[in-house]
């Protein structure tokens, strides 16, 4: 029995670093940012359907995509990040699936599924419970503010592109508090493996 847990949050408030927690622990972990990279590599299909809809302006001169642009492009426009979405969306799903069957026949007996929209995309409904990492709004734009280098409005314009922290707490199963340090972040971490299940 494979048991899976959906490790999420919101932007800037530290998931990678609990992603980082269980992989140092040998756990594996399919990562839905990776993915969403790897699914766009050049020539591939994904990248060519989102080349014909933004545009060449969208493309490096090496053939990968630009995504620091487009990125400034869909979370100021609901209608292009639609569009992105629609192309992305099953991508990303029909890998993800695939990954998991793949450990599922390895014998995995925990997976980790780090997504940052898991309840926006109802991944929840592949999970076993869902794990979310937390800090206080107000922290989680200073943060983003910070590693970013982004104005205020910036920010909160790609905080908003996601549901609330507060919401996505309330509707976890586990709660790990990122607020103060890594090491409190990793005793909590630990403590999950140690208490909750057997692996």
């Amino acid at each position: 029995m494979t048991y899976i847990l959906g490790l999420t949050g919101g932007i800037a408030t530290g998931k990678s670093t609990v992603s980082h927690i269980f992989k140092e622990e040998n756990i594996t972990v399919i990562d839905a940012d990776v993915i969403a990279r790897q699914v766009v590599e050049p020539k591939s299909a994904t990248l060519t359907m989102i080349i014909q809809t933004f545009g060449e302006k969208y493309l490096s001169v090496t053939g990968n995509l630009n995504r620091k642009e487009l990125g400034q492009l869909v979370f100021n426009d609901a209608i292009a990040l639609k569009k992105l979405n629609d192309i992305m969306v099953p991508a990303i799903r029909k890998e993800i699936l695939s990954q998991i069957e793949v450990q599922k026949k390895l014998g995995s007996k925990l997976i980790i599924l780090d997504m940052p929209l898991l309840f926006e995309q109802n991944y929840q409904l592949l999970c076993n419970a869902v794990m979310v990492i937390y800090v206080p709004e107000t922290s989680q734009l200073e943060r983003l503010m910070k590693r970013d280098e982004l104005s205020l409005d910036e920010a909160m314009s790609r905080v908003k592109a996601q549901w609330p922290i507060q919401k996505k707490k309330d509707l976890a199963d586990f709660v790990i508090d990122n607020s103060t340090t890594v090491a409190v972040t990793r005793v909590q971490v630990l403590n999950w493996l140690s208490t909750q299940i057997n692996v």
